[in-house]
């Protein structure tokens, strides 16, 4: 049987959670027939997936800079490249680049939302309803986000397709704490973590305030912020600003973020909104303790007494008390099985996955 070609149309080819996603799966999909290609948006620097990509076989394209040329060039690469879907992963925009695909003959159109935002304006209504005519196969990371993204009415003819990781990665290890640790210089340090993107959506600064006031009260506390974006300065500034700086460390972006969880105490990640949220899932096969906005961070990541969940509304010491009741000394065991039982074992996900595009294209 001839391999299903899939173009995924993304922001980019860097470090984020959709090239992960693309990542994880494809490493767990050798031995079925699909195959992938990802063309990035956006150009305007080295993009770290690239290589990772081509190295799993991925043909990697990148739209011209220009606006104006980006359809035109998307239409020439679906036609040459002749391919049976085409899956994009820019929200509400996708409703531009499927509506091309639709033109150049793409019969399976996948719209796939990783986020929970409330489509306000008439733009994006008008956007949203482009996208419910064009797309042919509604994805997302979530319930809530296929809803947020596409409508309420459309979620139970909606496909899910879990945030999945390899879970024998993040089996909790002591040797491999006590090396980061050693490396880090915080062998004896209670560890506070964040993993993501430094973006106004992550809400890092009321994490600052979590932290100041969990540094009042516990002693030998340090926070370490995994992930780098365009709110670095502004929080460097209120690091200062609070006197915790030499209490925090920027890590910047990391490929070993499974060995990072296994070197803090709590992870916090107190986002105004999130579709899913992966980390909270990879923390947990950490048997690392979480907490997590309520109500703005899907519930479906609760999947174990390691996560907690609380209002970003409240004060800030309502976190930090949090941690100090449920997050200080607690057992962290092999979560493996768990994992797999929550639908978040990509061995298995991939399959699933395998199956969704034989059947979209196919019919099978």
């Amino acid at each position: 049987m001839d391999k299903i070609k899939v173009l995924h149309i993304m922001t980019r080819a860097d470090v984020g959670g959709i090239s992960s996603l693309l990542h994880n799966y494809y490493t767990h999909m050798s031995h079925g027939n699909v195959m992938f290609h990802v063309v990035a948006i956006e150009t305007s620097y080295t993009q770290r997936y690239q290589q990772i990509f081509e190295a799993l076989g991925m043909k990697v394209f990148f739209m011209p800079e220009k606006i104006t040329k980006r359809l035109p060039y998307l239409r020439r690469l679906i036609r040459t490249e002749k391919y049976d879907a085409v899956h994009s992963h820019v929200e509400l925009v996708s409703a531009v680049y499927l509506g091309t695909a639709m033109l150049a003959g793409t019969k399976v159109r996948i719209a796939h939302t990783h986020l929970a935002i409330d489509n306000k304006g008439w733009k994006n209504k008008i956007l949203q309803w482009l996208l419910n005519r064009v797309v042919t196969h509604r994805v997302g990371c979530s319930k809530l986000a296929i809803s947020k993204l596409f409508g309420s009415k459309y979620v139970k003819h909606a496909t899910v397709i879990a945030n999945a990781i390899n879970p024998a990665e993040y089996i909790f290890d002591p040797a491999v704490r006590n090396t980061v640790r050693q490396d880090l210089q915080i062998e004896k340090k209670y560890v506070v973590g964040f993993v993501g993107r430094l973006t106004a959506l992550k809400n890092i600064p009321y994490l600052l305030d979590v932290f100041k006031a969990l540094n009042d009260r516990k002693d030998n506390v340090i926070l370490l912020l995994v992930g780098d974006g365009e709110m670095r300065s502004a929080i460097e500034a209120k690091v200062k600003a609070l006197s915790i700086a030499d209490d925090v460390k920027f890590l910047g972006t990391r490929t070993d973020v499974n060995h990072m969880l296994m070197a803090m105490d709590v992870l916090l990640f107190p986002s105004f909104s999130e579709g899913f949220g992966l980390v909270m899932v990879e923390a947990q096969a950490a048997a690392l303790k979480c907490i997590a906005s309520l109500d703005r961070v899907s519930k479906e990541t609760c999947i174990s007494d390691y996560s907690h969940y609380e209002a970003i509304e409240k004060p800030a010491r309502v976190w930090a008390d949090l941690i100090m009741d449920k997050c200080i000394e607690y057992a962290r065991v092999n979560m493996e099985q768990e994992i797999g039982k929550h639908h978040f074992d990509v061995r298995i996900e991939a399959n699933k996955l395998i199956d969704f595009y034989n059947k979209a294209v196919h019919g099978n």
